[in-house]
């Protein structure tokens, strides 16, 4: 028989594509094909721009899955669609919209992009609040926001744990601050080139904190408690 996901998938209209040196968009029927170029253009320059500065990923490529409306996003992410862009197993998907040259809007996309170029870094075991925070700094998507109260975060695991437990808006505004700043940090406390050093470190076995030894040669104890100090001091700004 026949499982209910599956019937749902052989029932949607054929999902047409356009493709670019890095970047392939998948659209419904009801996503004109203009929309799509026009994301194309704006996420092949994106995923350029990021795979140089970051020097990993050039011959990769981004798959992207535009949405019709938020039940299309939902029913192929499970997630709310607040969340869109948003990266997930692999594939970038993205609630249409006619105008994506919004500054604002712009720096989402930039984040799902950088999760992209950074992808088989993450099957490689790096923790994905590290990944997500690369992403958010790089993107500058954290820059602006309200700053939340810090004093319930005081170790990594808590980055992760709050990933998981965003449920409304200001949950994820919050997440956001957290994540753009925690790369910050590390960016400015191990200067330019650490985050990628960190992130080359996981190798499939490597844990967090060996990683974080061989990369800054501190512990993570140490390194949580410098963290800390830094998110209650960039929430005071």
């Amino acid at each position: 028989m026949i499982n209910l996901l599956l019937l749902l998938t052989l029932l949607q209209a054929p999902v047409r594509s356009v493709s670019s040196s890095h970047v392939t968009v998948y659209r419904p029927p009801n996503v004109d094909g203009a929309v799509a170029k026009s994301y194309l253009s704006v996420l092949e320059q994106m995923y350029v721009n990021y795979s140089s500065r970051l020097q990993i990923g050039r011959n990769g490529r981004l798959r992207v899955r535009l949405c019709h409306d938020r039940y299309d996003f939902s029913g192929l992410t499970a997630a709310d669609a607040m969340f869109s862009p948003l990266w997930k197993d692999g594939t970038l998907y993205i609630i249409a919209r006619d105008d994506i040259n919004d500054p604002g809007y712009n720096t989402k996309l930039a984040t799902g992009v950088v999760q992209g170029v950074l992808e088989q870094i993450s099957y490689n075991g790096a923790p994905a609040w590290l990944v997500y925070s690369v992403a958010v700094y790089e993107s500058g998507q954290y820059i602006g926001l309200t700053p939340p109260p810090v004093e319930t975060v005081k170790y990594f695991s808590d980055l992760e744990e709050r990933m998981q437990s965003v449920s409304s808006p200001t949950d994820l505004s919050d997440l956001l601050f957290y994540l753009g700043n925690t790369g910050r940090f590390l960016d400015t406390k191990f200067g330019v080139g650490s985050l990628m050093r960190l992130l080359h470190e996981f190798n499939g076995v490597t844990s967090f904190d060996e990683a974080v030894s061989r990369a800054f040669n501190i512990r993570v104890s140490e390194l949580e408690r410098d963290w800390h100090i830094y998110l209650q001091n960039a929430a005071n700004q």
